[in-house]
Order: C-alpha cells, then structure tokens, then sequence
C-alpha cells in the first residue's frame, strides 16, 4: 500500500532564525535554548544587614558592650580582653593604655564602626546605638574637662590660702626695753650689781672663767606667738630676754645653763623654741663677746628662782625674778 504523501511547504530565501527567549527576571541566570532556570521571586534579594554576614562562629561580639568597656575601662585594656584579643589587651594593661592615647584610639574606632574581634567579625548593634554613644561619649568627655578643671581651681586656692595662714616664726613681744625690767634679788647672786647694773650679776661657769648675765627683759603670757599649738601646763609662759657675756677665758651660752623653780619648789619647762624666734644661741663665746636671746619656761605665774649652772651642769648662782 502506497504511504500518503504531504507536499512540503514551499518556501523562497534562506530559512527564518529561531526568536531567542525573553531575558529573565533580576536575580537570575540567563537562559539559553534548551536551558530552563526558574526566576528569582520579585523583592527576594536584600544587602546583608551590618554584622550579620555569614561569619564562622556566629555572630560577633556586642557594640554596646565593646563601648562601655572601652570608655570606662579601656585603660585596663577590658575592650580587648572582651574581644577575645588577650595579647594586646595585657600589653595595654601594663602600659596603662599606651599612657591614655591607645585607649582613645581605641575608643574613637569603636564608635566609628571599625573595631573587630579577634574572628575579625564586625560588632552587632553598631548601626543602632552608634549615635546614642557618640553623644554619651562626649557627654563624658565633657563632664571630666569640666571636674578637672574645678579640681585643679580648687587646690590652686587651698594652696593660696594655706600660704597666705602661714606664720613666719617670731620672737615673742617682750615688753619694751624702756621699762624696767625686774631685778635680780637675794639668794647667792656673787657680783650683782657690780659693771653691770641692777639686773646684771658676774658667775663663775668653769675652771675661773666667768660670765656677766643680764637680765634685760622678761613676760609672762598664755601663748608664744608662733608656737600658738604649745598649750601650757602650768597656766603660762614665762619669757625672759638675757644677755651673756663672756669676761675671762671663754665659755658656752646656751638656755640649757637655766632652770626655773615656782614659789612651791616646782621645776619649770624649758621651752625649745622654733628657729628664727630669737632664743639664746648655742655657742663658744669668748672673753669680751657676748650673746643675747631670750628663754622660755612653762612655769607658775608668781615669784620664781633662777639657777644657773655651769658647763659641767653644776650650779654657779641663783636669784629670785618677781613677774610683774
């Protein structure tokens, strides 16, 4: 049986090239014939959010807590130690923050976004709190530029005022030398009243040598101005201005060659008194020099005895001084 036959469809020219498909959507790879790619769904693709790429070890350390370390404790190197960078956080440490200037640094490229831990991960909740902490950060900054300077305000005046209470030390204010100043009488005064007027008396201190001691002035008072925080035992002080003057061989001034007894028989203390307030001088004076200066004792207001010794510690001559 004889197949049926078609005729073919005519044609003139060169065949028509095949029409290529339509490109695909955004997102997906081209299609070529004989490939089929599905297309991507429309608002799928989205940029990968600050912090949140895919990073082994899951997510990276806190912003926030990188800051607050960093800001309080950066010095201590607790930024670093939280970031997992053990190393440089104890050289910080140790170098208490490079001296400040790498805690700053530090500080300064965790609010700029630029910090990483030690997985080199960016810090979550930068974006967010990134604003929040530059004004906290200057805030900060601003409140210690402020105490410090009201700290340094404030010691520069209680320096100012603790020069301006300084005293300088002073002899005590002694009567004038125009009044009389008590005279020496009674007990064994050896030459009172001899070259050297009625409040001057010649004692022997050692091997023939021999002293003209006058008495030139004296008071009694509660207090020796510049040495207001010695508080008396005895009720007051009782100052006495002398003169000591070497007439034969030589010999040793010094208020130590002095004692004080009260009325009752009661030793008083002598007073040591501060440098620059005028007290008899400790010296070798030789013959036809004298010194002068003044003795303090913590003594019973009244009538006292005064011992003299010499410079063995023996006594050499004693008289009675009445307080006016």
């Amino acid at each position: 049986m004889s197949q049926p036959h078609f005729p073919h469809a005519p044609h003139s020219g060169p065949a028509t090239p095949p029409i290529p498909p339509a490109p695909s959507a955004f997102g997906a790879p081209p299609a070529f014939e004989g490939q089929q790619y599905p297309a991507a769904p429309q608002g799928e693709y989205q940029p990968t959010p600050y912090g949140s790429g895919p990073y082994d070890g899951g997510p990276g350390k806190s912003f926030m807590t990188t800051w607050i370390l960093s800001l309080l404790l950066g010095t201590f190197g607790a930024d670093r130690f939280y970031l997992g960078k053990t190393g440089s956080a104890i050289a910080k440490l140790l170098t208490a923050g490079g001296l400040g200037i790498w805690s700053i640094v530090d500080l300064v490229m965790t609010l700029m976004g630029n910090t990483r831990d030690r997985e080199g991960r960016p810090l979550e909740g930068y974006p967010e709190n990134r604003k929040k902490a530059w004004i906290i950060t200057g805030v900060v900054w601003l409140a210690s530029i402020i105490t410090g300077i009201l700290l340094a305000i404030t010691s520069m005046a209680m320096l100012g005022a603790a020069l301006a209470n300084r005293q300088d030390p002073v002899a005590p204010e002694l009567p004038s030398v125009t009044q009389a100043a008590p005279a020496p009488s009674g007990g064994s005064t050896p030459g009172s009243g001899s070259d050297g007027g009625a409040n001057s008396f010649v004692a022997t201190v050692s091997e023939g040598n021999t002293v003209r001691i006058s008495v030139l002035d004296s008071i009694y008072t509660t207090e020796i101005p510049g040495m207001t925080y010695l508080q008396p035992k005895n009720g007051g002080f009782l100052a006495v201005k002398v003169s000591w003057e070497t007439l034969t061989g030589s010999s040793f001034s010094s208020p130590s060659n002095f004692q004080v007894f009260d009325a009752e028989g009661k030793e008083g203390e002598l007073v040591y008194l501060d440098d620059g307030m005028g007290a008899l001088p400790t010296d070798e004076v030789g013959a036809g020099d004298a010194r002068e200066g003044i003795l303090a004792f913590d003594v019973k207001k009244g009538p006292v005895q005064v011992v003299v010794n010499d410079d063995y510690g023996d006594k050499t001559a004693t008289f009675t001084l009445t307080q006016q």
